[in-house]
């Protein structure tokens, strides 16, 4: 027939994808990080000027 073989866990989360992901999620605290930082920083600054 012409059912496909679905692809193992280990094979769907490949290093290659793993290492992706934890890219894609410490970009993603990152830029929380840096929004979430930057009206404080903002704030700290127009206080200072």
């Amino acid at each position: 027939m012409g059912h496909r073989i679905r692809p193992t866990a280990a094979r769907q989360f490949a290093p290659a994808d793993l290492l992706q992901g934890i890219l894609v999620v410490s970009s993603f605290g990152f830029w929380a990080v840096m929004l979430g930082l930057m009206p404080v920083l903002l704030f700290r600054l127009w206080l200072v000027g």
